[in-house]
């Protein structure tokens, strides 16, 4: 390494070390923001379906028209409206019990957005 080379290598780490850093700031949601999950259970399989979606309309008549046309039958459908922060807590604890159950879960959040 030329001499020039190791001067240029040296000004680039002392820019990046003592250069400050743009603090690292988790991005925080509006408490006014709100998110819908859904689920339901399927009446013949092993199966809970669930779909979510934040900060929209409700999309409850959405997800029961989506097990209608898909014959899935199900046992009941619930939905719950919720800041975020419950959300995310109300889908933690619900997908844990799901799971410890050995339910098959499938995502239809995808397919219960289309307006049929």
């Amino acid at each position: 390494m030329t001499m020039r080379n190791l001067i240029a290598s040296r000004s680039i780490v002392a820019v990046l070390v003592f250069s400050p850093l743009p603090a690292a700031s988790p991005v925080r949601a509006d408490p006014n923001e709100s998110a819908q999950f859904c689920w339901a259970f399927g009446k013949y399989d092993h199966t809970v379906y669930y779909a979510e979606a934040e900060g929209r309309e409700d999309r409850q008549a959405s997800f029961a028209s989506l097990m209608e046309i898909s014959g899935l039958y199900p046992q009941t459908i619930e939905c719950r409206i919720e800041d975020l922060k419950s959300h995310r807590s109300t889908r933690a604890a619900l997908m844990k019990q799901w799971r410890d159950s050995e339910l098959e879960i499938v995502n239809t959040t995808f397919l219960s957005d289309l307006d049929y």
